[in-house]
């Protein structure tokens, strides 16, 4: 039981985040007169955020083997967030613009988490495969 609700929960919460994030206080800057990068990142990284949510949501109700699955394209999607963030589509070049100082490194620190937490639960699921 332990390991399913570390195996979902974290990609619960940190797939909301990442999901709401964006089109709340992380948003991408405004005044542009035609949509940028950081709102194509914006709107991309939502439907990230929504998928790892879903992920997770997921992960509750299957067994071990499948979550280690469900935990490797949670890394997956957390790399896709990352590269869409800093080289695929990127955000505004300008160092005081509100898309680099608050939703880059909004969205950064929780791929990356999403990345360990999948990680360590990808070992634990895998040692309970190992024993049995």
């Amino acid at each position: 039981m332990k390991n399913k609700l570390f195996a979902s929960v974290p990609n619960i919460l940190l797939g909301l985040l990442i999901a709401v994030a964006p089109q709340t206080f992380a948003h991408a800057c405004i005044g542009h007169d035609m949509p940028g990068a950081c709102h194509y990142s914006q709107q991309a990284a939502t439907s990230i955020g929504v998928v790892i949510l879903v992920l997770g949501i997921v992960a509750l109700f299957v067994n071990h083997q499948i979550r280690i699955g469900l935990n490797i394209a949670a890394i997956a999607n957390a790399l896709l967030l990352l590269a869409v963030l800093t080289f695929l589509i990127g955000v505004c070049k300008g160092a005081m613009m509100h898309c680099r100082m608050v939703m880059l490194p909004t969205l950064i620190v929780p791929g990356v988490l999403t990345m360990v937490f999948a990680g360590i639960a990808i070992w634990l699921d895998s040692r309970s495969t190992a024993r049995g």
